[in-house]
């Protein structure tokens, strides 16, 4: 899937490779749920693709994790099978080691370099 690709640049380098990872698996899980509904609700590819304006390639590809695709095109292919998505938030497992990536963060301070300069008369 290209959301492992994607790191969190603001956390360590395990804690990034463990939140896309996660990250990951959520994508996956919403694929699967999709072709689930594909599987007992047939659709062709190339009329969701109608329904979407799009190529039914590029259809293919959002359902193979082969290609970067929006939160909104998988609501939207969803909601062209007809069902209606409904999202919930869940709270990760606190008692996990590194579950909680902004206990410790420490924002050190900055100069802000590339500060617009007034002109002067």
């Amino acid at each position: 899937m290209r959301t492992r690709t994607r790191d969190f640049p603001g956390t360590d380098r395990e804690t990034s490779r463990r939140l896309a990872l996660d990250v990951a698996r959520d994508e996956e899980a919403c694929i699967n749920e999709i072709l689930e509904l594909r599987r007992t609700n047939p659709m062709s590819l190339e009329a969701i693709g109608f329904l979407l304006g799009t190529d039914p390639s590029q259809i293919s590809r959002y359902l193979k994790g082969n290609s970067s695709v929006t939160l909104t095109n998988y609501l939207r292919i969803v909601r062209a099978l007809g069902y209606r998505c409904r999202i919930v938030f869940e709270a990760t497992d606190a008692g996990q080691a590194g579950n909680a990536p902004l206990a410790d963060l420490r924002i050190a301070s900055h100069k802000v370099s590339n500060a617009r300069r007034t002109p002067t008369s």
